[in-house]
């Protein structure tokens, strides 16, 4: 961490009101202002009882001045270098998604995959209590006008146009529903896909899990050229003691342009280098097609090819092991500041 950069312009602004009952208090706020560098990362701090700690998420430097207000205080501005910085995170706080961040997805065709939920908009299936976020399955079937039905119905949520990222470290501590044939998934797709259709485009799996195979979960990579000429790579992760049903675990995904790692529990459980994944759109850049925005999705699928060759399947369940639920406790972005 650099000494600090710069305690900035700060002008404590007071006000006061005078009205008709009820009374209005006005704190006195203090206006934060700073100079940035392109390429660099800024942390707004105050100080406290306990020393300095941080104001909200590091912010990327564009060259143009930040100006913003806060409560009274002591106020420096670091420019961190060589580490990890919060740039977004969500810990779901509030009583509703919050849809600054997210969007819901409405989709009844199975996601290519045979899958055989609805994703819908009722909120229902998407709630957000004492700072989980519950991505909840019902057996309730759903028919789109066109007659398309399916026999369960569930949520996707994603950041496309409010969040992407190129290259960061993604991490989300979340617990797994059991329930055979369920699906859950955090996973990265390309916001422009500059490089095509799926999968010459990319596709990030940072946590794919199966349902009562909870003693595991998977990772994946999807390239190469448009389906059917896919290609992937994946691997799976073993947990040592308490499964990802029994208990929240950390899942995290490293992602450079030279490679991506993948950790569970702040163990490394598999690094993939440029040299193992292509485009063929692209062919001369060994980073594509892993080197363009991509933005962060969430939902709970039903069935599908991701269960072949195993004999799970959700029809097995009894109705009152619904809703099965993904609960997320948190989901946070940090990218390297140089």
């Amino acid at each position: 961490m650099k000494t600090p950069y710069l305690s900035a312009a700060i002008l404590l602004v007071f006000s006061s009101l005078v009205s008709a009952e009820p009374a209005i208090s006005v704190e006195p706020a203090a206006e934060i202002s700073y100079p940035t560098e392109a390429g660099k990362f800024y942390q707004l701090q105050v100080k406290g009882e306990q020393g300095w700690s941080d104001v909200g998420l590091a912010v990327a430097g564009t060259g143009a001045r930040i100006s913003e207000f806060h409560p009274a205080g002591e106020y420096r501005v670091t420019s961190p270098t060589g580490k990890w910085v919060k740039v977004w995170a969500d810990e779901f706080d509030g009583k509703d998604l919050d849809y600054s961040k997210w969007a819901k997805e409405e989709n009844n065709y199975g996601g290519g995959n045979n899958e055989r939920q609805a994703y819908r908009m009722d909120g229902k299936y998407c709630t957000v209590s004492e700072g989980i976020l519950n991505l909840n399955v019902f057996r309730d079937a759903h028919t789109t006008v066109d007659g398309k039905n399916q026999p369960y119905s569930s949520a996707r949520i994603r950041t496309r146009k409010r969040a992407e990222w190129q290259y960061g470290r993604f991490e989300i501590r979340a617990k797994m529903p059991a329930g055979q044939g369920i699906w859950p998934a955090v996973w990265m797709l390309p916001t422009d896909s500059k490089y095509g259709t799926w999968a010459a485009c990319g596709e990030i799996d940072i946590i794919e899990s199966r349902g009562s195979a909870v003693h595991e979960t998977t990772g994946a990579l999807h390239f190469g050229g448009p389906w059917p000429r896919n290609k992937y790579v994946a691997h799976s992760y073993k947990f040592p003691e308490k499964n990802a049903a029994e208990d929240f675990h950390i899942y995290a995904v490293e992602w450079s342009a030279d490679e991506i790692k993948w950790f569970v529990d702040g163990e490394l459980c598999q690094t993939r280098t440029k040299e193992e994944w292509f485009t063929e759109a692209a062919k001369d850049d060994p980073s594509a097609p892993f080197n363009q925005a991509f933005h962060l999705i969430i939902n709970v699928a039903v069935d599908g090819r991701f269960f072949e060759g195993t004999d799970q399947r959700s029809d097995l369940l009894p109705a009152d092991s619904f809703p099965q639920t993904l609960q997320v406790d948190y989901v946070r972005v940090f990218q390297w500041a140089k």
